[in-house]
């Protein structure tokens, strides 16, 4: 059975270096991937942990308070295909709506780069009903990007 939980800046960061060093066909470039073990220092953090171990790892940050934003999310390679990302991202759905965001919003790959893993992750957020809202390509970047939103439905 997984466990969700939130995780502690350190912890998180941790996680996160091992997941990136698990997954290089995702995460290939070092220089980013500690940008990213940095970057999650700041954020809310939601670990999933199959019985003693750490295995999936999603950190939001608010741009706004309106919208949540998944900053970084990676499970572990052997993990994959299990539905724990899908519920790292409920997790986080969760939170966000708590904190009174009426949307999250996600940053990926564009599918036009036609990255065999990224057109995995881009069809994962689909699934959860984030569609694209337009794409970019940040400075100094090589490769497109797609901005992905979701409406956070309140009850």
């Amino acid at each position: 059975m997984i466990k969700t939980e939130t995780m502690k800046r350190g912890l998180a960061q941790e996680l996160c270096r091992n997941i990136t060093a698990d997954l290089p066909e995702y995460f290939g470039l070092p220089e980013v991937n500690e940008h990213y073990a940095m970057g999650v220092g700041s954020g809310i953090n939601f670990a999933a942990k199959a019985g003693e171990e750490y295995v999936g790892l999603l950190s939001i940050n608010f741009p706004y308070p309106e919208n949540a934003s998944i900053y970084w999310m990676g499970v572990l390679k052997n993990f994959h295909r299990q539905g724990i990302g899908k519920q790292l991202v409920k997790a986080a759905f969760h939170q966000a709506k708590t904190a009174g965001a009426r949307t999250i919003s996600v940053e990926t790959l564009s599918p036009q780069e036609a990255d065999e893993n990224y057109l995995k992750t881009y069809h994962f957020y689909k699934s959860l009903d984030f569609f694209p809202l337009f794409k970019l390509k940040p400075q100094g970047y090589d490769w497109n990007m797609v901005y992905m939103v979701k409406t956070l439905n309140h009850a």
